[in-house]
C-alpha cells in the first residue's frame, strides 16, 4: 500500500492491496490472515483487553501472558484491517465502529460468534473431499457436553438478537396466540422475542440436548424461563405436541435434503391448529438466470457441513403446499439482508 494514502475501512485497504496482485493470489495472501487474526485476537482476549482502554503491545502481552513479537504483529495486522487504531502515544485501541460489535459491554456484541468461526477452518479442510468424492461432514453430531455447543449457540444467539424484534413483528401470529412451536430454535431468542410481543404466548423450543443445554441458560439469564421451555430430542422423532398457534422453522432448511424438509413440514403441520402459520426463515438461492453471488459461499458451506444446500423460495413453497399449507407469502427483512421469511397457514 502507498504511504500517505488514507483508507476509511478495512475493505478499502484490502481492496487496494488486491488491485496490485492477481486476484487468486491476493485472496490467499490477505483474506486468511485477516480472518485468523480477528479470530485469534478474540480467543486470546486481545479485543476484550482493548475494549477496556488504550494499551501498548507490551502491556497487552504482559496482561494476557502472550509473547511480545507476536502480540505486536497481531495488533499491527488488526490496525491494517481497520479494527484497531493507534493513538499519538502509539498505544492501540478499538476503532469506534468496531467497538459496537467487539466491546463485551455493548448490546450488539458478537465476539462469541467471531470466536466460534475458528471451527470453520477444520471444516474447510474437507473441501477437496467434498468436491472430489461427495463427502460432507455433520456439525450437529457432537456429544451434549462438548464445549462446541457453548461456543456455537452463544454465537448464534448474539447474531439473532440483532434482528429478533423485526423478525417477531414480521411473523404476525394470530391475535390471542397462546402456544408457539420453535423447531430447532437453539438459543430461544426468536421465541423470546415473540413472547415479548404477545403477552399470553408461551413457546416450546425443540432442540438437540447439547443445544438445549445452552439455550436454557440463555433463556434463564433473560428472565424468560417461565415462558420459553425446551423439549430435547430429534425434531424428526420427538413428539411436537399441539395444537400450536404458530411454528418457526428458522435457518434449518439449508441443513436438510428436500425429502427431509418435506417430512419436517408435514410433522409441523400435524402439530398446528387449523389456520395457524408456519414461518420458515432461511437464505434462499438466487433465481434462475441471475449471476452467482455471495450466496454461493454459503451454499458451498452448507453442502460441506450438512450435505444439503440453499434452495429457492419456490421449491420450499411447493414443499409447504404438499405438507398441507395454503398460499405462501414471501417477505424480505431489512434487518436480515439476503434472507427471506416464508409464511403459510395450515389448511
Amino acid at each position: 500500500m502507498r504511504v500517505g494514502v488514507r483508507y476509511d475501512s478495512w475493505s478499502e485497504r484490502i481492496g487496494a492491496a488486491l488491485n496490485r496482485v492477481p486476484v487468486p493470489l491476493g485472496l490467499s495472501m490477505f483474506a486468511m490472515p485477516v480472518a485468523r487474526s480477528l479470530q485469534a485476537a478474540q480467543r486470546l482476549g486481545v479485543l476484550a483487553a482493548l475494549a477496556d482502554g488504550p494499551a501498548s503491545s507490551a502491556e497487552i502481552a504482559a496482561r494476557l501472558a502472550l509473547t511480545g513479537p507476536g502480540s505486536k504483529l497481531l495488533l499491527d495486522t488488526l490496525c491494517a484491517t481497520g479494527v484497531v487504531r493507534t493513538d499519538r502515544s502509539e498505544r492501540y485501541e478499538l476503532e469506534p465502529a468496531a467497538r459496537k460489535w467487539l466491546d463485551p459491554s455493548s448490546s450488539t456484541y458478537v465476539g462469541d460468534y467471531l470466536a466460534d468461526t475458528h471451527h470453520y477452518w477444520a471444516w474447510w479442510d474437507g473441501l477437496e473431499a467434498l468436491v472430489r468424492d461427495g463427502v460432507s461432514i455433520e456439525l450437529h453430531e457432537k456429544p451434549a457436553d462438548d464445549p462446541y455447543w457453548d461456543s456455537y449457540i452463544t454465537g448464534q444467539y448474539q447474531l439473532a438478537r440483532l434482528s429478533s424484534a423485526s423478525v417477531a413483528k414480521a411473523v404476525a401470529l394470530p391475535a390471542g396466540a397462546r402456544s408457539l412451536l420453535d423447531v430447532a430454535g437453539a438459543h430461544g431468542e426468536f421465541a423470546m422475542a415473540l413472547c415479548r410481543r404477545h403477552a399470553e404466548l408461551a413457546a416450546t423450543v425443540v432442540e438437540l440436548p447439547g443445544s438445549a443445554r445452552v439455550g436454557r441458560r440463555i433463556v434463564a439469564q433473560a428472565g424468560m424461563a417461565d415462558r420459553v421451555s425446551f423439549l430435547e430430542g430429534d425434531m424428526f422423532a420427538a413428539g411436537l405436541g399441539g395444537p400450536h398457534d404458530g411454528a418457526l422453522c428458522f435457518n434449518i432448511v439449508h441443513h436438510l435434503s428436500p425429502e427431509r424438509a418435506r417430512t419436517l413440514f408435514e410433522r409441523v403441520a400435524d402439530a398446528l391448529a387449523p389456520g395457524a402459520p408456519i414461518c420458515v426463515l432461511d437464505l434462499y438461492d438466487r433465481p434462475p438466470g441471475r449471476r452467482p453471488d455471495s450466496a454461493s459461499f454459503l451454499g458451498l458451506f452448507f453442502l460441506l457441513t450438512s450435505g444439503a444446500d440453499t434452495y429457492t423460495s419456490a421449491e420450499v413453497s411447493r414443499w409447504l403446499a404438499g405438507a398441507g399449507f395454503g398460499p405462501v407469502r414471501a417477505r424480505r427483512l431489512a434487518a436480515l439482508p439476503g434472507l427471506v421469511l416464508l409464511r403459510a397457514e395450515r389448511r
